[in-house]
């Protein structure tokens, strides 16, 4: 299933789903946001991390099969990104593009958790500077069928 899901656009789009549990079912959720995190998040990026970009398999793939996806896109539609197929017992992405996912995370977490518990107690009523609202969910990328063992990417443990 799906366990993480994050957009950060220059004019205050945000949208996340998850937190990286693959065992964990959260909402979606898209709103518009004054607190900046897009260029939170950017100010995280260095140009060396794009020495990575291109599509990546860490074998051998050990454990359920992960897929890890961050795509940049630029004003006139360019982009640049990075996709890895691995196990969740093996290796795992190269440490600055995990870094860039934990940043991510890091940076749009108070802004999920307060979207989600404004949700539970008034459906529908958001503050004026952030508008959420659930949409469907995304497609998965994890099997919940398969055992689940600790590893790198657990970072909401």
């Amino acid at each position: 299933k799906s366990a993480l899901f994050i957009v950060l656009a220059a004019d205050g789009t945000i949208c996340r789903r998850g937190n990286g549990n693959p065992d964990k079912e959260l909402p979606l959720l898209k709103g518009q946001s004054s607190l900046k995190h897009y260029q939170a998040f950017m100010m995280t990026i260095h140009e060396e991390h794009f020495q990575f970009s291109g599509f990546f398999e860490q074998t051998p793939i050990v454990g359920r099969p992960c897929k890890l996806m961050v795509v940049f896109t630029g004003p006139d539609g360019e982009e640049a990104g990075f996709k890895v197929n691995y196990g969740e017992d093996s290796l795992g992405p190269p440490r600055e593009i995990v870094e860039m996912l934990i940043n991510a995370v890091k940076i749009t977490d108070p802004w999920y958790d307060q979207e989600i518990a404004r949700l539970s107690e008034i459906p529908h009523q958001a503050a004026p500077e952030v508008r959420p609202y659930q949409t469907p969910a995304v497609k998965p990328l994890f099997s919940k069928d398969a055992p689940r063992k600790g590893g790198w990417w657990e970072f909401w443990k």
